[in-house]
């Protein structure tokens, strides 16, 4: 509990000296922001039960399909020689920059979004997985192989639990990349909410208190993602069998 608390109190005191010595003028103050929560709380509610969903339906893709080509590009160095570079390639587009064209093709809704945040978290997991797997020392797959080890068993005593620590921080930055793509198509391709859509509406109307309550939430969500997704995860796996530091 300590370990959330310090460095949100540190957040709030950062803020805080900010908006008192007025560095940035528009910038509201934490009880303004949190007196908006708590004044639009059905709008802001509505607001992320919406951009709640869409998040689960796209990471939930992205780890369902990314860790499964990860390990497939991992042990298999002709699907590796094919894919690689294409990964390579599609790595460092931005997000953002597909959602004008997801628009085209499917127009304003659920499924553009859903889809954006989709490729924000894919390729990071699928590339993690796959640098994992092939970072595995040689001689225990050879050792699992000379034992009698099935491919069943090879894949979950050895290449599996080898590759988890590179697995989970390609689970973390696709929460974080989910999160930017979520908040970037919400912007242009929800139709009545979502918290990139609160964003960029109030936007429009200078409504800098709700901004940044939906950024505060934003914030929040992703903490939460992290924290009871992967540090679970990360508990029952790579801290319980040594593979880092506790």
């Amino acid at each position: 509990m300590l370990i959330f608390i310090l460095p949100l109190a540190s957040l709030v005191i950062i803020w805080w000296t900010v908006y008192w010595m007025g560095l940035i003028r528009v910038l509201p103050s934490p009880i303004e922001v949190a007196g908006t929560m708590v004044s639009r709380w059905r709008i802001l509610l509505r607001d992320l039960g919406s951009s709640a969903v869409r998040i689960a339906a796209g990471f939930c893709l992205a780890m369902v399909i990314g860790i499964p080509v990860g390990l497939l590009m991992g042990t298999n160095r002709y699907v590796h020689f094919l894919l690689r570079p294409i990964l390579t390639l599609l790595l460092p587009v931005p997000t953002l920059a597909w959602v004008p064209i997801l628009l085209i093709m499917w127009g304003v809704g659920d499924q553009t979004i859903i889809f954006a945040i989709f490729l924000g978290g894919f390729f990071s997991i699928a590339y993690n997985t796959a640098t994992g797997v092939r970072g595995i020392d040689q001689d225990l797959i050879l050792a699992a192989r000379i034992m009698g080890a099935s491919r069943r068993e090879l894949f979950a005593k050895v290449l599996l639990p080898g590759s988890m620590v590179s697995v989970l921080a390609g689970l973390r930055l696709a929460i974080g990349y989910s999160w930017r793509a979520l908040v970037g198509a919400e912007m242009l391709a929800a139709a009545s909410a979502g918290l990139g859509f609160r964003v960029f509406n109030s936007w429009r109307f200078v409504a800098v208190d709700v901004m940044f309550a939906s950024l505060v939430i934003i914030m929040a969500i992703g903490f939460i993602m992290e924290r009871f997704l992967v540090e679970p995860l990360e508990r029952r796996t790579v801290k319980r069998w040594g593979m880092i530091r506790v």
